[in-house]
């Protein structure tokens, strides 16, 4: 077994997932950057911590428009052993009539009767010690906060905490499956799911991998004050076997899409994604009979849920139509796409918020960003609960067979070209690491300015890389 484990590589790369069965409409039945901190959660425009970028508020949360009480001091409040949520907030003299409003206007989201010891929650009380807002976590990333207006009313508000994000590689032999030979290499187990999003329309990894196979991973972790906190997307993988020799390459086009490509700049994806957003790992599989983990009773889950932090970008699994958006009690916010084809509808559930200018009728593309995770409906936790359903029937999304997707424009083959030159380079650096951790010195620098996402749409390769092509 070959093992490698290769942490801290800072390079600045082109480019660059808890859940519940929540009703369905009609059916109410879960960069590759240079490693770099503070550079937001999953998304750069959301702030860092509260004030918070308000989400569209659900019916039981409203926003008036109201100005809210001026803010005096803030209380992180713990729940002590055997204290139920009233107590304690009754021990910092908040009214029963306000702790009472603040139980019923939150319910939809979490039901604070059924707090545990331990849990933290974040008081904000105004200058005349009212009750002004309250939040807690939702994971080591994202959190939630509900601000109160003069009329009593709550909006919600969610967001993500300032990340760094670190280059990771890691090479191996394969001894029974990627999935165990992935554990004896002390690499992130949601990688199996990951390279079967990228190359699992090329290879079965249930049945077709072959001891002595080589892989080889290029990825991202995600770091929160120094301590490791998700699994980032795959920013390059090969595979090696008998018969087979696949890489695949993520790369971001002009119009800001991005994707998994091959050797010969063609798309790995097909024309419906199995995984449209990235996701730190799935938290709940397709299934005709799976207990709810809110409702508390067997049912289908005719999704996939894909555990990601708030505001994490969603994008449309293929070109369509919005044919229906909103909010309802259990989907929370969500949207369904018909797509081209029309033999193919895809449903979108539990979004923080929708994407902007985003409606009833709006055509979209493969890759447009329409919506945001969130918690949002019968939810315990971020995440997108991802369906399909094909000729009216629902289908498990990570099992579809289909076209492939657009290559990358002719146009662009020069700046693929200098980014899959670099990645090719790290790849065969990993495969000659038999043992020790170790830098991935063809990426410990910053690389030429084409590398850059911003840049590499208008310079050329240069002649070094073109002439070994």
């Amino acid at each position: 077994m070959r093992r490698n484990l290769i942490l801290g590589a800072t390079f600045l790369a082109a480019i660059a997932g808890v859940s519940l069965l929540a009703g369905l409409p009609g059916l109410e039945s879960g960069s590759a950057t240079t490693a770099s901190l503070g550079a937001g959660g999953p998304v750069d425009h959301l702030p860092p911590a509260p004030p918070l970028v308000p989400a569209e508020p659900s019916p039981a949360v409203t926003d008036t428009g109201a100005a809210g009480p001026a803010l005096g001091r803030e209380i992180e409040l713990t729940i002590q052993p055997n204290q139920v949520f009233y107590e304690a907030l009754a021990a910092i003299d908040v009214p029963h009539e306000d702790i009472m409003a603040l139980v019923k206007a939150i319910r939809p989201f979490r039901d604070l009767r059924k707090v545990k010891q331990g849990d933290l929650f974040r008081v904000e009380l105004s200058v005349r010690d009212e009750l002004a807002a309250f939040g807690f976590d939702l994971d080591l990333e994202s959190w939630v906060r509900y601000a109160r207006g003069e009329d009593g009313t709550y909006t919600q508000e969610m967001g993500a905490y300032p990340v760094e994000r670190r280059t990771v590689g890691i090479s191996g032999s394969i001894e029974t499956s990627l999935y165990e030979s992935l554990q004896q290499c002390g690499a992130p187990l949601n990688l199996a799911a990951k390279m079967n999003d990228v190359l699992g329309w090329d290879i079965d990894f249930s049945r077709d991998p072959r001891q002595g196979d080589v892989f080889r991973i290029v990825f991202e972790e995600v770091y929160k004050d120094g301590e490791f906190v998700r699994t980032g997307p795959i920013l390059a993988c090969s595979y090696d076997g008998k018969g087979r020799n696949l890489a695949a390459y993520r790369y971001t086009l002009r119009d800001g899409k991005t994707g998994y490509y091959d050797r010969d700049a063609n798309n790995l994806q097909k024309q419906l994604m199995r995984a449209p957003l990235n996701y730190s790992r799935i938290s709940s599989g397709f299934s005709h009979n799976r207990k709810h983990p809110v409702l508390g009773r067997y049912m289908p889950h005719w999704g996939i849920d894909y555990a990601a932090p708030v505001g994490t970008p969603v994008w449309a699994a293929g070109d369509g139509t919005v044919v229906e958006m909103g909010r309802k009690k259990g989907n929370g916010r969500y949207v369904h796409l018909r797509h081209t084809n029309r033999q193919y509808e895809t449903y979108y559930l539990h979004f923080s918020r929708f994407a902007r200018g985003l409606k009833k009728g709006s055509k979209v593309r493969q890759g447009d960003v329409i919506g945001y995770v969130g918690a949002t409906g019968y939810a315990t936790g971020p995440h997108l609960d991802f369906r399909v359903k094909k000729s009216g029937s629902w289908v498990n999304p990570r099992t579809l067979k289909l076209p492939p997707a657009a290559p990358v424009p002719d146009a662009e083959h020069p700046s693929y070209l200098a980014l899959r030159h670099a990645y090719d380079s790290a790849l065969e650096e990993l495969s000659g690491v038999s043992a020790a951790p170790a830098t991935v010195t063809a990426l410990d620098a910053a690389g030429p300015p084409w590398w850059d996402p911003r840049e590499h749409a208008r310079l050329a390769v240069p002649p070094t890389l073109r002439a070994a092509d």
